[in-house]
């Protein structure tokens, strides 16, 4: 492919009705690569420069491009970008950002949702608003200034403003989200049982769930699988007029919830409905049992199908 035709095709990929950012990433990494750019250009960079004022575009827009494709390559260990990717750019740079700041439970539930598709930019703002500024001078906003004194306030008013953030109602309500489905997929709090496979990829599910776990209790009982189905509550207006429409094919239904909210949520939900409660170690315990429900065989089969074609990855 020379140098023109990449070109040519990465001005149609950023003029198109809908920009597929993987794409234009994939085009600029071959550029850098395969130095395509040495005929015409002093630098790589020199070259996206031009290419950008051809397009009429932002440089940042390119950069941002590429970046998220590197991010993209090596949190999922592949080799190229290619098929689609539900994550946008921004949302991946804000995920690589929480996984590196953030504790590892939410670094990974964070990146797992959002290669997914499950968590968009909004989300990740707020959760990466907790973690800035732990982040230092490298990603919190302004240069801190040389003399010692002066530098020891900045950070200390940056470490203030931290935990400010970290008090806002929004980010400790989505990290407390994110700490409740992590510890759900562990599986910690379940009991005994041979296999278990979390999924939280439930675009087409109805039951607004939070995740899925499919359980074998014995190895030689394979045919008795178990699906437990998750709601998350964490604030206490969310317990109010609460509504169990679950799945048919579920056959366990739990409510994950931070410990405060554990008497309230005994009071008002369904008895059929278990209750996790989220402990000081980030892990969750049973305070009420899950009652089996009448799953439909051919409604557990249909799900079950479902998710065995999204571990092959098939369309």
């Amino acid at each position: 492919m020379t140098i023109a035709s990449v070109e040519a095709e990465l001005m149609r990929q950023v003029q198109a009705e809908k920009r597929r950012w993987h794409e234009i990433a994939a085009l600029l990494m071959r550029v850098e690569r395969e130095a395509l750019w040495r005929p015409e250009s002093s630098s790589f960079s020199a070259w996206l420069q031009g290419m950008a004022r051809r397009a009429d575009l932002q440089e940042s827009v390119f950069w941002r491009c590429l970046k998220a494709g590197r991010i993209y390559l090596e949190l999922t260990g592949k080799e190229e970008l290619a098929g689609e990717i539900a994550a946008s750019a921004e949302s991946l740079e804000l995920a690589d950002k929480i996984r590196r700041h953030a504790p590892r439970a939410i670094g990974d539930e964070v990146l797992g949702r959002t290669l997914d598709g499950e968590l968009g930019r909004t989300e990740l703002r707020q959760v990466w608003a907790t973690y800035r500024g732990s982040a230092g001078d490298s990603t919190a906003r302004g240069r801190l200034p040389d003399d010692p004194e002066e530098r020891a306030a900045a950070l200390e008013l940056r470490h203030t403003a931290w935990e400010a953030q970290k008090r806002s109602p929004e980010a400790r309500a989505e990290l407390r989200r994110c700490e409740l489905v992590s510890a759900f997929r562990a599986a910690d709090w379940l009991g005994g049982f041979d296999q278990v496979r979390s999924e939280t990829r439930l675009q087409g599910l109805d039951g607004r769930l939070s995740a899925l776990l499919v359980v074998r209790r014995k190895a030689q009982q394979p045919e008795r699988l178990e699906v437990h189905g998750l709601w998350t509550v964490v604030a206490r207006p969310e317990l109010v007029d609460f509504e169990f429409k679950a799945p048919l094919a579920v056959d366990y239904m739990w409510l994950a919830l931070p410990s405060e909210l554990s008497e309230r949520a005994l009071a008002v939900v369904p008895r059929m409905l278990g209750v996790l409660e989220l402990t000081r170690q980030r892990t969750l315990q049973s305070v009420r049992e899950a009652q089996r429900r009448a799953s439909q065989a051919e409604g557990k089969l249909a799900l079950l199908t479902h998710l065995l074609q999204r571990a092959y990855l098939w369309p």
